[in-house]
């Protein structure tokens, strides 16, 4: 019985995509059966479930299955040129490992939010890698490109390392957590730009994109470019259920970030793909109208700050009828 138990479980670690993971990840229409698509553990069984609780806090630098899977897609779509070098030696970062382990503890354990973790940040950064390219498609060119101060790899690299680093201040505290982010990530950013340009010039510029795409994230306070206009809306992007499993899970006691973690369970998946009237169109599917919390509040809140706001179109879908924003 033993053996079987363990087998079933292995299996569970070896099979396809899992549901909660790929509903937080936005993939092209094109990319089914890519390899792309993560080769992720699948949802826990009820025997795993309870064991969950205890994950954020026991695993210190352990990636977690879903982690490893995000990895390998973060490096496919890098690709092995200087993009893909920085990725990876920042997924291999285990200060930055640690860091957002222990974000994601005062997020989901002390303050009853969301995900704010690892996960998180390597799905934000996947869907603003997908918000850029469908840009840079429809010939919307990067901030630092039209202002030829840089190239879009300059672009990207600094989208994915502001999207991996942006919640590292949860450690601190919820509010101005963009601003704690900065402090605490600031030599993690010159280290890793600075392992990546031998222009100085280059890195302190970067770094300063970085900041403005990290301090944007929330929608508080006013940026200009289009790097941190993606950033901000990659952010609000991963509001699906996968996102408020662990917290739902663990939570006993009524505490404020309540409306995030039962709003999110309202959203079953996000899908980003090129518009119908804009060039870029991101669909909300949820389960219950408590998910409009994390629509309008949350993604709407961030795509109206956002200096990419004039490419989007928003569309909650509930019961087979569908609400079009900014159309």
């Amino acid at each position: 019985m033993k053996t079987q138990k363990r087998d079933r479980i292995t299996k569970t670690h070896t099979r396809g995509v899992s549901a909660s993971t790929a509903a937080r990840v936005s993939l092209p229409d094109e990319d089914e059966g890519d390899e792309l698509r993560p080769v992720d553990v699948e949802d826990p069984t009820p025997f795993e479930e309870p064991k969950l609780a205890t994950l954020v806090s026991k695993r210190l630098y352990q990636k977690s299955p879903k982690e490893a899977a995000l990895d390998k897609m973060l490096l496919k779509r890098a690709g092995k040129g200087l993009l893909g070098r920085v990725v990876q030696a920042m997924i291999d970062d285990t200060l930055i490992a640690s860091m957002q382990n222990y974000a994601n503890i005062v997020s989901i354990q002390r303050l009853g939010y969301n995900d704010h973790g690892p996960v998180h940040a390597r799905i934000v950064a996947l869907n603003c890698m997908r918000i850029f390219e469908i840009l840079r498609e429809a010939g919307i060119k990067p901030s630092i490109v039209a202002e030829e101060v840089g190239d879009p790899e300059d672009s990207m690299v600094a989208i994915f390392i502001a999207a991996f680093l942006h919640d590292i201040g949860m450690s601190v505290a919820r509010e101005d957590h963009e601003q704690q982010s900065i402090i605490l990530c600031d030599n993690m950013i010159l280290k890793h730009l600075g392992n990546a340009y031998q222009d100085e010039g280059k890195v302190y510029m970067l770094r300063s994109l970085i900041a403005e795409c990290i301090l944007g994230h929330m929608g508080h306070y006013r940026v200009h470019s289009v790097e941190a206009g993606i950033v901000m809306v990659g952010d609000g992007t991963d509001c699906t259920k996968g996102r408020s499993m662990i917290p739902q899970q663990i939570a006993r006691n009524p505490m404020i970030g309540d409306i995030h973690r039962f709003s999110a369970s309202a959203i079953d998946s996000v899908h980003i793909r090129p518009g119908r009237n804009k060039p870029v169109r991101i669909d909300v599917m949820m389960n219950a109208t408590s998910g409009m919390f994390q629509v309008e509040e949350v993604l709407m809140g961030k795509a109206k700050m956002s200096p990419i706001m004039n490419h989007l179109e928003i569309a909650a879908h509930l019961d087979g009828q569908e609400r079009l924003y900014l159309r």
